[in-house]
């Protein structure tokens, strides 16, 4: 964990370089009031409102990249040359990520750099090249507009000033000699459908120009983006040489296998089934790259739904301008009609109806004019664009990659991780009985007390430690079960036994038959281990007569000299019930007495198997309410397997992490090929580690001895 940590901070901090980005954000307002002709209706003369997507294609343009690597070579004083501009704008473009804000008229231009410096000033440097071609081009349709009005306002003041001459010269020269003070009616309403005619005619004509105008916007438009889509074909020379995002990736997985290839080829021949294999991907990637370029070149980049309303307005303003010139030739046409029908009025009344009408005329004309080109000038200082820079880009403090805290981090984790999974590894490697769990699943027996590993207390009774320590709880628990298994079936005589030597087989059996005795249990336990037997040392008793004095008939032997010396008889009892009672040893605990091993013979196996021994175990089990035998580990002797062909259950004690589980089993089994129950396993000397050990822990005192460090103790048997 400490080596992964280690590394994951090397990496982080010399092996891998910063990263920074730094992002502007532009606002683009909706589009001002367009300007109107006439006051009955609002018809639109700029060129369509371009949508947040257009906006974004935009941005990505070349245009806009040259014009950010002029701002930043002023910046620097420098003026290089139009290709070195025009190659720099082409890769500022490659820098620039252009993203929208969902819902909202915010874009987002970010650029990503070793150096924070360099990404701000380029960030900055695009958004306001951006801003400046934006305000460009409204500027430009608006001085368009502007220029024409000017003109038409020319022309129509021109016309005013010479109608209104020739109204004068009318008045004084000819009207003198006539009276027309009263016109017939049909003269009025032929006079009155000319002027409107005259109106309609010249509103007709600013409606057909607004449109043409309008018409020549979108056409704009849209030959940006034929631009795009004919751009060229996939039979043009130099296609894969084409460079942007969508296939950046790829391009870099094509030189990592062509570097590999190299390198196998110098190691293989050709055919060879890594170059063949390394071919085959080449081949694989060049074909996704043919597709994105091909799908570039075909215009499946471009908003399909913009770009088919662009054209649909194109078309429908085609046939509105169609519509428009039909309409102005319908009004001119039946305006000749109407002055045809007006040859009828005499001369010098029509004459001056017409002076008088084109006056109107030229004066509304003027009027509107003037009021038009107030609103292009009002449209121009309130700048229709309405593209600005909102958050100008700042030098970051912090790179965005690598992140190296949580980088360290997760190699930290990962280190844990490993040390997680290793010690499961270990645990799985692990071949001992360890835990409960372990004597479950592998044993298939019960665990009947888990006794804890203490330094304090390693083969003591439990008379010479605190009544509420670990240990103590531990025995006392260990043998409520013990007896609470004894009762389905009835178990009388219990033998004890484990696997090897100094497993604390011994120790446990005391302290079990302490707790039993303290609970009111009259306990008699016996120590039928021939070869080294313990009990007698931990009770502090006379060893010189025992199990083995009764066994081989010398003490039965001597009572019946020493009764026959005294009273000249045989005592009434049976010699064996004598020989018993005389052999039973009481201790300092009430209800626990012992019967010791006696001197070690020379053929344990024979006497255990013998008549005796079973008229001394049919006697002793009438002496108390239980008796518990202890004997030899059963791994290399078989003392117990004998002993447990004649007794009514075994418990096994098993030392936790000491005894390998195939000596378990093979224990199992010998004790279980004599038909004697198994009654569980007591687990013994359990680590503070070990999941058994937490009942302890948290029952047992709140962790009497868990802090302290096990050593491997030899227990007593």
């Amino acid at each position: 964990m400490i080596l992964l940590g280690f590394v994951g901070i090397v990496i982080n901090y010399v092996v891998m370089k910063a990263t920074y980005e730094s992002t502007a954000k532009l606002l683009v307002e909706p589009k001002a009031k367009l300007v109107v002709f006439t006051g009955e209706r609002n018809a639109g003369n700029m060129p369509p409102s371009l949508d947040i997507e257009t906006y974004v294609k935009m941005l990505k343009s070349h245009r806009v990249g040259e014009a950010a690597a002029h701002i930043l070579h002023e910046k620097d004083k420098k003026q290089p040359s139009a290709e070195a501009i025009q190659k720099e704008g082409v890769d500022l473009v490659d820098l620039v990520i252009v993203e929208t804000e969902e819902d909202t008229g915010i874009i987002k231009v970010s650029v990503q750099s070793k150096n924070a410096e360099q990404c701000t000033d380029i960030a900055n440097a695009y958004v306001k090249a951006f801003v400046v071609i934006s305000e460009e081009m409204t500027k430009s349709s608006l001085d368009e507009l502007e220029s024409f009005v000017q003109k038409q306002l020319v022309q129509a003041q021109a016309q005013l000033q010479d109608r209104s001459q020739k109204i004068k010269e009318f008045q004084d020269k000819i009207l003198e000699d006539h009276d027309t003070t009263n016109p017939d009616l049909q003269e009025t309403e032929l006079d009155q459908l000319i002027r409107q005619l005259e109106r309609e005619r010249m509103v007709a004509s600013i409606d057909q120009k607004a449109i043409e105008v309008r018409l020549r916007g979108f056409r704009q438009l849209l030959n940006q983006y034929d631009d795009v889509l004919t751009m060229g074909t996939m039979d043009s020379p130099g296609w894969d040489n084409l460079s942007f995002t969508d296939y950046r990736d790829i391009d870099e997985q094509l030189r990592a296998l062509e570097l590999e290839r190299i390198t196998l080829k110098e190691k293989f021949v050709e055919g060879h089934p890594k170059l063949e294999e390394v071919d085959s991907k080449i081949a694989l990637l060049e074909n996704n790259k043919r597709r994105i370029v091909s799908n570039f070149v075909q215009g499946r980049q471009i908003n399909s739904q913009r770009y088919e309303q662009v054209r649909d307005s194109v078309d429908e303003m085609d046939v509105e301008l169609a519509l428009a010139s039909a309409k102005l030739e319908r009004i001119n046409q039946s305006l000749e009609e109407t002055h045809a029908k007006m040859t009828i009025v005499p001369g010098i009344k029509k004459l001056k109806m017409d002076l008088e009408r084109d006056l109107a005329v030229a004066e509304s004309l003027k009027t509107m004019l003037e009021e038009q080109l107030i609103q292009i000038q009002l449209q121009r200082v309130e700048r229709p664009s309405k593209v600005q820079v909102l958050d100008p880009a700042i030098k970051p403090d912090e790179p965005i990659s690598p992140q190296r805290e949580r980088n360290v981090a997760i190699a930290i984790v990962i280190g844990l991780l490993l040390g997680v999974g290793v010690a499961f590894l270990l645990e799985e490697m692990e071949e001992t009985v360890r835990t409960s769990d372990d004597v479950k699943n592998y044993l298939n027996l019960p665990v009947l007390g888990s006794i804890p590993y203490s330094a304090e207390t390693i083969n003591k009774l439990i008379t010479d430690v605190p009544l509420k320590s670990p240990i103590a709880e531990a025995y006392r628990r260990l043998s409520f079960f013990t007896q609470l298994f004894c009762l389905d079936p009835p178990i009388k005589s219990l033998l004890i036994t484990s696997c090897k030597s100094d497993e604390g087989k011994s120790t446990t059996l005391a302290n079990m038959a302490i707790s039993m005795a303290q609970e009111g249990t009259k306990v008699l336990i016996i120590d039928t281990d021939l070869r080294r037997p313990m009990l007698h040392r931990m009770f502090g008793i006379d060893n010189s007569l025992g199990l083995s004095s009764i066994l081989t008939g010398e003490l039965e032997a001597e009572i019946a000299v020493s009764d026959m010396s005294v009273s000249g008889r045989l005592p009434k009892e049976s010699f064996m019930e004598v020989v018993v009672d005389r052999l039973i040893q009481p201790t300092n605990i009430k209800g626990l007495s012992v019967i010791p091993s006696g001197p070690l013979p020379a053929n344990s196996i024979e006497l255990l198997r013998g008549e005796r021994m079973l008229s001394f175990l049919r006697t002793v089990e009438k002496k108390a309410d239980i008796v518990i035998f202890d004997s030899p580990p059963s791994i290399h002797v078989i003392d117990a397997v004998v002993m447990a062909q004649i007794l009514d259950g075994v418990l096994m004690v098993i030392n936790s992490g000491r005894i390998d589980r195939e000596e378990a089993l093979q224990v199992k089994y010998m004790i279980e090929s004599t038909k004697t129950p198994i009654i569980g396993v007591a687990l013994n000397n359990i680590e503070a580690s070990s999941p058994d050990y937490y009942y302890y822990y948290y029952y047992g005192g709140y962790g009497y001895g868990s802090r302290q460090r096990r050593k491997r103790v030899k227990l007593k048997r």
